[in-house]
């Protein structure tokens, strides 16, 4: 009689077997390196957020931080399946996570950010990104040596201001680098735009003799306005100009003349309003009224710009080429994305 196939025991079930009051963290670690190998993705996420607690049991902090910056990176502060732990390792966990999640400096959900309805003409000279900041951190942008921006960020969105100046030249990649800082932890995040140039209209450049005089059998165009001035030897000699006729204004007669009093086609007063007036009393008391409903209308307040979180922008603009043509040409813009990652000491 054939035996039937010994049941292998569950990752998590073998984990706990090294754990609870009497913790084995060597041994834990060495078994969950080895096993979230082999984790399908909900259980290698649980897998990744235990990884550098057991690290920090091992005093091992450097390990600690590095993995608990890939696990941010990759599953942002979202929380794994972890309630299978025993109540001992959990309340120690959950302290322990608490901590991390209150000062990892995470930037997440970067995106352009567009204020146009309508096409984009011509090369802006910046563009401006949002993005999302998981806890206050200390910041600055830099390209290459040049520090661009830098400052304190509280949680929350953000716009960082890109600036493009001179980097339409040809299609490329550029590193913006954004360092921030919290606590003991400095973080790298590359914000790399991706430019992309491309030529959609060639044609020759009109002559200068095609711009004053115009080719034969193109009918003339009868010359509304303008002026013409005559210099001989940098002196005028002869200045004609021409305007547009305008149209005649137009009138209509108001009758005969007006009685004191009277105005045009209108019976005159029956009384005198020189002889009529407001009691002063009224008065004030209606100019009251007006001054204190005019305090209590406060103004609005400026509404925030509405802008649209994008992948990419576009330009339509027009250059001409060292060969005298005309070119259309559109610029795209996008943001390439690439993880962050933890600065060594």
């Amino acid at each position: 009689m054939a035996m039937a196939p010994i049941l292998r025991a569950d990752w998590k079930s073998e984990l706990l077997s090294r754990l609870g009051r009497t913790p084995d963290y060597r041994a834990a670690y060495e078994y969950l390196v080895e096993e979230s190998k082999k984790l399908e993705a909900e259980d290698k996420q649980t897998a990744g957020v235990l990884l550098p607690f057991l690290a920090g049991k091992l005093g091992d902090a450097v390990r600690e931080r590095d993995l608990a910056a890939d696990y941010f990176e990759t599953y942002r502060d979202n929380d794994p399946d972890f309630g299978f732990l025993d109540e001992y390792t959990l309340r120690d966990f959950l302290a322990f996570w608490f901590r991390w999640k209150r000062s990892y400096p995470l930037v997440y959900d970067l995106n352009l950010l567009s204020y146009s309805k309508g096409p984009a003409t011509g090369l802006p000279a910046a563009v401006e990104v949002g993005l999302e900041l998981l806890n206050d951190a200390y910041y600055r942008i830099s390209l290459g040596p040049y520090i661009l921006e830098g400052g304190h960020w509280p949680a929350g969105f953000h716009i960082l201001t890109i600036p493009l100046n001179d980097l339409f030249e040809r299609s490329d990649t550029y590193d913006f680098i954004l360092d921030l800082r919290a606590g003991a932890i400095v973080v790298r995040k590359p914000v790399r735009v991706r430019i992309d140039i491309a030529d959609m209209v060639a044609g020759t450049a009109p002559s200068p003799r095609d711009t004053f005089f115009p080719r034969s059998g193109t009918p003339a165009k009868t010359i509304q306005e303008g002026e013409l001035s005559l210099y001989v030897d940098g002196k005028l000699v002869l200045r004609s100009r021409k305007i547009a006729a305008k149209p005649s204004s137009f009138t209509f007669p108001l009758g005969g003349p007006l009685m004191p009093g009277q105005k045009p086609y209108m019976p005159p007063p029956k009384t005198d309003p020189m002889a009529s007036g407001v009691n002063i009393l009224d008065a004030i008391a209606l100019a009251y009224k007006a001054i204190k409903d005019l305090v209590a209308k406060k103004p609005p307040k400026p509404s925030l710009p509405s802008y649209q979180k994008v992948s990419s922008l576009s330009f339509a603009y027009s250059r001409t080429t060292a060969e005298g043509l005309a070119v259309s040409a559109r610029a795209s813009i996008g943001l390439v994305l690439s993880r962050a990652v933890v600065l060594k000491e």
